[in-house]
């Protein structure tokens, strides 16, 4: 098999290993084309805890991969051009990439005001209205669910039908006594294809639905729901502000965070010019 005597190294290797750890940094495991693995690199293969036959697996996969990297480099080395093996840019680049985006980011952590209010929220969304568009339908509905066989029926019908907000503690104490269950929450939109999927709508154009329909009933052999839209926004619409807290509180708080690091360039810059340290030719 293949590295196999490298798998019988490391039988001896953790055999001495689990009874004593030296430290000898000049052991070497393995060798390839001159670069050496040593007992050191493998310390971190493994841990309290793992079987024995673990270590040794852990251990021969690391080797084998080590083994299979160096071979693939040596190859790649011989072939490639000295140009082509020159990173030092890139990895200059990389280096610079990574120290500026720590330094923005702890800047960021320590300076960014984080506290979005909803007066700001709210005047970002009236300054900004034509950005949120609804690419679906959504309501605002109440319902309730009766006995079929309810004689409440007309009570319910006659609230429902003439339902504002003014009437939610009216229909909450009735429900209570008469009702299977009920939801009177209009606050919060919800998707018009939701709604019509809970009660088996079958329904071809949502516009025209929606636009004709404030009341319907939905029946079965045991139950009687009334359902009232008490309002409805259609795709390309202006989206409700709730709807967008969380969209326009992220929009605020990057272009807080842009401000920041464009503030921070612009200070920078002017001390260079003052320190006499910029120079363009």
């Amino acid at each position: 098999m293949r590295y196999l005597w490298i798998s019988l190294i490391f039988l001896s290797f953790f055999s001495t290993c689990q009874k004593e750890k030296v430290e000898d940094k000049g052991e070497v495991i393995v060798s390839v084309y001159g670069k050496k693995l040593y007992k050191t690199d493998l310390e971190n293969i493994v841990y309290d805890g793992i079987s024995y036959n673990d270590s040794v697996l852990r251990a021969k996969v690391y080797i084998d991969k080590w083994v299979h990297n160096q071979l693939l480099i040596r190859q790649a080395e011989n072939n490639l051009k000295p140009e082509q093996l020159d990173f030092s840019k890139r990895l200059e680049e990389y280096r610079n990439s990574l120290v500026i985006n720590k330094y923005e980011t702890e800047l960021i952590n320590q300076n960014l005001d984080t506290e979005v209010t909803e007066d700001q929220i709210y005047d970002y969304y009236k300054n900004n209205s034509g950005e949120f568009r609804l690419n679906r339908d959504i309501v605002k509905v109440a319902s309730v669910t009766l006995p079929k066989d309810s004689k409440r029926k007309w009570v319910f019908t006659k609230w429902i039908r003439n339902y504002d907000t003014l009437m939610v503690d009216t229909l909450t104490y009735l429900a209570n006594k008469y009702a299977l269950e009920y939801d009177f929450n209009i606050k919060d939109w919800r998707d018009f294809e939701d709604v019509a999927n809970i009660y088996n709508l079958k329904i071809k154009d949502n516009k025209s639905f929606l636009s004709n329909k404030k009341y319907f009933v939905v029946n079965d052999d045991e139950t009687y729901t009334l359902v009232k839209i008490c309002e409805y926004r259609l795709v390309g619409d202006e989206s409700p502000c709730e709807m967008e807290t969380d969209r326009i509180k992220y929009i605020i708080l990057t272009n807080r965070k842009k401000a920041l690091l464009e503030n921070l360039y612009k200070d920078l810059h002017s001390k260079a010019i003052q320190d006499n340290a910029l120079e363009v030719f």
